[in-house]
């Protein structure tokens, strides 16, 4: 019987301990699709069509991104924690584009480590510095 306590006791105490952990999760708002609206300080509401302008669509239980480059379409990792976020193996179909900011767009989301969701918008930074800025779409 006092066994039985003990391993009940040690449950508890688990159970109280991850309840009490400090460990956030990414905001289920960034689990969503997405279309760039800045990059780099640049308009692209104005400056490409939308059918023209990158998206993204976040995909958080299976830490995938897919979307397009304005150009090509792209599929990738995505990793999120907290307000921590990274894109890595993103390939691409290989269409050939005329003035095309999918370069700009590729190099840019590699370098994104944290971001903000507010007022529908997703916010990408590489550190203090903001890069993109996406609206959501639906």
């Amino acid at each position: 019987m006092k066994s039985h306590n003990k391993i009940f006791l040690a449950i508890v105490i688990l159970l109280l301990a991850s309840c009490s952990s400090s460990n956030k999760t990414a905001d289920p708002l960034i689990n969503d699709i997405w279309i760039l609206e800045f990059l780099k300080g640049v308009d692209y509401n104005t400056k490409v069509e939308t059918n023209e302008r990158p998206m993204i669509e976040i995909h958080l239980k299976e830490n995938k991104v897919i979307g397009n480059t304005g150009c090509n379409n792209m599929t990738g990792t995505v990793s999120v924690e907290e307000d921590q976020i990274t894109f890595s193996d993103i390939v691409t179909t290989k269409k050939f584009c005329v003035e095309s900011i999918e370069q700009e767009f590729l190099i840019s989301l590699g370098m994104v480590n944290n971001y903000k969701v507010e007022k529908m918008k997703l916010h990408l930074f590489q550190d203090d510095e903001e890069l993109m800025i996406f609206q959501k779409v639906d």
